[in-house]
């Protein structure tokens, strides 16, 4: 029988950005956020891609309230070449016509199958109708995920996702990634922690790889986001940790995977944020030089089917 073993690409390097676009108020979003901040920082980060040239390479991903609150706003950047995913937070929706909130404590990892199924449908068909294009890619929420979480996907017909937060460990929070493959991986149907047998591809971001130790038995990762306001040293030193580890495992496809939030104004010039997702985009350049490596910018799907091509598991 002939070799099932996956290839390597190492003559690439994706870089792939996205902003989660949550509703304000919501939990993971900012105390002090606004529609209009909220539109600002989708309008900023567009026009900062677009500026470097690197407008394939980011996404916007929207929770159901967003794409619908903002949706000529996100027509307009996937008309420009952004792709676009749902970003789902169950705690705190409301479907429209619905007549109460989902509970605001409860996390998606708290829900069964059969529960999530209904809920992330409704969610997934209202984003649809609000952006008037179907959608294969979802980010779950604070990475707040369970092992039927997976499956669920799948079974809607996403194909690429970002819900995974390897060496995060907050039960309390919905979050038990300890031990999780540290990569991009085809999801499992029996464990979320292991590589597996779905078509669905999980993009873990770029992160520190040593989980720290927090307050109650909590174990935390930092992850390249423009909110912590890196330095280019120590972005550059995430990123370089990050594609070191995937040489080590002889990982398929080698990637930059950076995120941010659409609860600040990233068209402020001034800002240590904005300079911080600048910053990512040099570190990015950077190490493809470092690594003798073309950088090339990607979606969540570019680099599935790249790994596809390389038979990756």
């Amino acid at each position: 029988m002939p070799s099932q073993a996956s290839r390597t690409n190492r003559e690439k390097l994706f870089f792939c950005y996205f902003m989660d676009c949550q509703t304000p108020k919501k939990p993971g979003g900012g105390a002090d956020q606004t529609w209009e901040v909220a539109e600002q920082a989708v309008v900023g980060l567009a026009e900062l891609f677009a500026e470097r040239g690197l407008t394939h390479a980011l996404g916007f991903c929207s929770e159901p309230e967003v794409a619908v609150r903002q949706s000529a706003l996100f027509q307009e950047t996937a008309a420009a070449g952004c792709w676009q995913a749902l970003h789902f937070q169950i705690r705190g929706y409301r479907p429209q016509g619905a007549s109460e909130d989902y509970d605001w404590k409860r996390p998606l990892s708290a829900y069964s199958y059969d529960e999530q199924i209904a809920a992330i449908r409704i969610a997934k068909d209202e984003w649809e109708q609000a952006l008037g294009m179907p959608t294969d890619n979802f980010g779950a929420c604070c990475a707040q995920a369970n092992d039927d979480t997976f499956p669920v996907l799948a079974e809607l017909g996403f194909r690429q996702s970002y819900c995974s937060g390897p060496g995060r460990y907050d039960p309390a929070n919905g979050q038990r990634w300890w031990g999780a493959y540290p990569h991009s991986h085809h999801a499992s149907s029996k464990s979320r922690l292991v590589c597996g047998d779905l078509d669905l591809y999980e993009f873990t971001l770029t992160r520190t790889l040593v989980p720290e130790p927090g307050p109650g038995g909590t174990f935390r990762v930092g992850d390249l986001r423009a909110e912590k306001e890196l330095g280019f040293d120590e972005a550059a030193a995430m990123a370089r940790a990050g594609i070191d580890d995937m040489l080590l495992r002889d990982h398929p496809i080698l990637y930059v995977h950076a995120p941010t939030h659409n609860t600040w104004d990233v068209g402020d010039r001034s800002s240590g944020r904005r300079r911080a997702v600048e910053t990512v985009i040099d570190v990015a350049y950077a190490i493809a030089d470092e690594y003798d490596l073309e950088l090339v910018p990607a979606t969540l799907k570019d680099m599935h089917e790249e790994a596809d091509r390389l038979g990756a598991y």
